[in-house]
Formats: structure tokens, C-alpha cells, sequence
């Protein structure tokens, strides 16, 4: 049995995922048109606003509702067959999503979406590439980890911290259980905050080459994780 705190059982790797999906959002969020890419809710609601404020934008968020559905849908075939095969390279996964978030980095680095518009060939091909990638990680939560609180959806996650909090009180006898589950989910969110504070202040500094680092991260989780 691998004993490794990295491996896909071991707590630390939602931990890290939520870290990557809040700074892959901020940064979609900062520097392509207030579009979110992992949190697909937020751009559902940002669609309903800007479908009569700011018409201009609405195209690309129908397009990452288009991209994500499209994808996800490809990724849960692809993964749930080599679910079926008892053979999972989810560290492959990982390194799958590490090359997609260094594509989406390189397009937007490079082509300046801001300067070329919503509309632009560089916005929607950045963007799709960033929904593509978030997508994968929707999937590997949903169906290899998905013994796992999710990585991309807070809200979930903090009604399970409050729901822990009062079963500590309330059921002494399971107190051991309720500290567990409070702690893991004080360190997802955490994690996810912590990754969307880090992208706000790179993306000051260095654009979207501040995506190096939910790269490097996804790169140490797919070196991390076991061949099977």
C-alpha cells in the first residue's frame, strides 16, 4: 500500500486541487471578461447579469457553458471506461490537466486577451482551453475521488463545516469523526482561498504567467501519485 501523503486517498490531494481550482477561476475572473471556469455556477449567474448590462461579454460565457457541458461529458466517458478496465492512471489525469492549464497560460500570455475583446479568437480559445482543464478536474472528483469533499464548490463544503461544528457538540460520542471532518474541511476551504488570494496578487505582477504555479502543483500531484 503506497503511504504516500500525496497519494489520490490521502486528504492533501483535494487540498491541493481546491488550491489550483480557486487560482485558475481568479485569474479567469481578473483577466478574461469576469469568466469562470471551474465554479461553472458563477458564470451562469454572471450570463443572467450581463445578458441585459453588458451584452458584449455574453458570447463568451456561452461559450464555456457550451465547452464545459461538451467536455465534461467526453471526460466522464473517457475516465469511466478506464475505471471499467480496473486500471486508473489518475496521476496521468493530473499531468492531462497540468498540459491544458499551460496551453490556456501560453494562449492568454501570449495573444493579450483584454487588448483583443471577448469575442476575440485569443479570449475563446484561452478560455476554452481553461474550461477543458477545469472540466477534467470536475471528473477525476466526481468519479476516481470521489470519495472526496469537492475541490471547485465551496458552498457544499462549508454547510458540511457547520453541520460538523454542531455534531461535535451535539453527539459527544462521535467527537473524534466531527474533528476529522471539521479540520479536512477547514483545509479545503482554506486551500481554496489561499490559491485565489495568490493568483489575485501574481496576476498584478506577471499576467497569466502566474498560472506557472497551479502547473507546477498539478505536475507534483501527477509525479506523486501511484502508476495504478
Amino acid at each position: 500500500m503506497d503511504t504516500s501523503i500525496f497519494h489520490r486517498n490521502r486528504p492533501l490531494t483535494p487540498i491541493l486541487l481546491a488550491f489550483c481550482a480557486c487560482f485558475v477561476d481568479v485569474v479567469c475572473i481578473i483577466g478574461l471578461f469576469h469568466t469562470f471556469t471551474a465554479f461553472i455556477s458563477g458564470t451562469l449567474v454572471v450570463l443572467c447579469v450581463e445578458v441585459f448590462h453588458q451584452r458584449e461579454n455574453v458570447l463568451l460565457k456561452v461559450f464555456v457553458l457550451a465547452v464545459f457541458f461538451v467536455s465534461t461529458l467526453f471526460w466522464y466517458t473517457f475516465v469511466s471506461r478506464l475505471t471499467e478496465t480496473g486500471k486508473i492512471p489518475v496521476g496521468r489525469l493530473f499531468a492531462l490537466e497540468a498540459v491544458l492549464v499551460l496551453a490556456f497560460m501560453c494562449v492568454a500570455g501570449l495573444g493579450d486577451p483584454v487588448a483583443s475583446g471577448p469575442q476575440s479568437a485569443v479570449a475563446l480559445t484561452a478560455v476554452g482551453l481553461s474550461t477543458i482543464a477545469m472540466s477534467l478536474q470536475n471528473v477525476i472528483m466526481l468519479t476516481i475521488l470521489k470519495h472526496h469533499v469537492p475541490t471547485t464548490m465551496m458552498t457544499g463544503n462549508s454547510l458540511k463545516l457547520v453541520l460538523g461544528v454542531a455534531d461535535y457538540f451535539t453527539h459527544p460520542e462521535s467527537r473524534p469523526d466531527s474533528r476529522a471532518r471539521v479540520v479536512h474541511q477547514i483545509l479545503v476551504i482554506s486551500a481554496f482561498a489561499a490559491g485565489g488570494l495568490l493568483a489575485s496578487f501574481l496576476m498584478s505582477y506577471t499576467g497569466f504567467w502566474a498560472l506557472l504555479v497551479p502547473i507546477a502543483v498539478l505536475v507534483f500531484l501527477a509525479v506523486a501519485q501511484p502508476a495504478r
